[in-house]
């Protein structure tokens, strides 16, 4: 499971990269118009093709009703992965000096806070919108794969922190003892406990638009 998982995540960033580098192309390219159609002119005018279809719209009642059917495994979910994060810090601080321990204390404190007012925000009394509810849907995922990239979280603290070739081999240890931790945690939850984590606190904010143009009469 968890080298599925894994190679799962690997196959979306390389296919990832791969849009993105045709979209690279694309606009960057150098496009020959076609040539003029004989007598074109003359022709009844031809519609262009249909515009792309667009993604179904998030249904409030059904994740309200997923969030309530799954909330002891959810909150499970959340809480495991809070004590997984505390306990990376506190391994990460055994190995740095005193200035670089200061220095992640005070990455730790701007983080905390920075949570701290997007918590502040999504307590906010108003229905959630469709595209809330997809970024509230897809932030974990961004996570997960900070987690199970170890050399994209290596990288950051390296310079952050600037760490000596010694100190990188102790955080590669200690990202990976996270990320076997993690991959445990995924392996024993419900599958949609992963993108429900951050919509289960604010679960009363899921409200049908419906719902949401009645509260505003």
């Amino acid at each position: 499971m968890k080298q599925r998982l894994l190679i799962a995540v690997l196959t979306v960033i390389v296919l990832g990269a791969g849009y993105g580098a045709g979209v690279w192309t694309e606009r960057n390219s150098c496009k020959i118009p076609k040539p003029p159609q004989l007598l074109g002119e003359l022709s009844p005018e031809k519609k262009t093709g249909a515009a792309p279809a667009k993604s179904p719209a998030p249904n409030p009642a059904h994740l309200a009703a997923e969030i309530e059917r799954l909330r002891p495994q959810v909150e499970h979910f959340r809480a495991r992965m809070l004590e997984i994060d505390r306990e990376m810090d506190q391994d990460i601080l055994t190995i740095l000096d005193p200035r670089q321990r200061e220095t992640f204390q005070g990455i730790i404190k701007k983080y905390a806070d920075l949570r701290e007012k997007e918590d502040a925000a999504l307590n906010a009394p108003t229905p959630l919108t469709s595209e809330e509810i997809i970024r509230l849907q897809q932030k974990p995922l961004y996570k997960m794969l900070a987690i199970v990239v170890v050399p994209m979280r290596l990288e950051w603290n390296t310079k952050d922190l600037n760490l000596t070739p010694e100190q990188q081999a102790q955080l590669r240890t200690i990202l990976e003892q996270r990320r076997t931790k993690f991959l445990e945690l995924v392996d024993s939850s419900p599958p949609p406990s992963l993108t429900l984590s951050q919509l289960a606190p604010i679960a009363q904010r899921l409200v049908s638009e419906k719902e949401a143009e009645k509260q505003k009469k």
